[in-house]
């Protein structure tokens, strides 16, 4: 695909919309994702909520992030039974703060304009890195909070509305409609899909 048709893509992309995924691993389900992408002054903010049941375990989790008219990271925000995960994105230093078991810690950070935010528990996050991509390139840096980590991720696309993400730890593989919402995520390693 050109430079230009995926520009295009882009452009034509719903990125303001709500939606819910169904997660199955090994076939089974164990889980929903709603999530909305709503237009706010100069930007976006991205919520979610999933809900996760394998045996002997439950998961209900939650996150919140802004965005700029770019897509870039302003604020993020998780929360699950009493702990969470907040940053506030400023110029050069960033402040990061995890609340655990009752107990706080934080840090400063330097976390880059470009950094994007794909949180383990979200798939929308993956939405919001193909909407970027359009503008973005083939790789951007990318913060994933629970490990407190920034790696490199290359998103290519494969075949039609086809595109496969990679970072040093993962490979998943996400296909979107005509219109540029993503419908389908597959973390194949994993044996996870994703669907809307």
């Amino acid at each position: 695909m050109s430079l230009f048709l995926s520009l295009m893509l882009w452009i034509a992309a719903p990125v303001v919309e709500r939606g819910e995924f169904t997660i199955y691993q090994d076939g089974k389900k164990i889980g929903t994702e709603e999530f909305s992408i709503t237009a706010q002054r100069g930007g976006y903010t991205a919520e979610g909520r999933t809900r996760i049941s394998v045996p002997g375990q439950s998961f209900d989790l939650r996150s919140r992030m802004e965005l700029d008219s770019q897509l870039r990271v302003t604020f993020y925000e998780f929360e699950s039974k009493g702990n969470a995960i907040r940053l506030n994105v400023q110029q050069p230093v960033s402040q990061l703060e995890y609340k655990v078991d009752g107990k706080t810690e934080s840090d400063d950070i330097r976390f880059s304009p470009e950094t994007a935010i794909v949180d383990h528990n979200f798939f929308h996050h993956y939405l919001i890195l193909l909407y970027r991509n359009g503008i973005a390139g083939t790789s951007l840096p990318a913060f994933v909070p629970q490990d407190r980590t920034v790696g490199i991720m290359s998103i290519q696309q494969t075949a039609d509305r086809t595109f496969t993400v990679v970072t040093e730890n993962l490979r998943v593989i996400a296909t979107t409609d005509a219109q540029g919402r993503m419908i389908r995520l597959t973390a194949p390693l994993a044996n996870v899909v994703v669907e809307r």
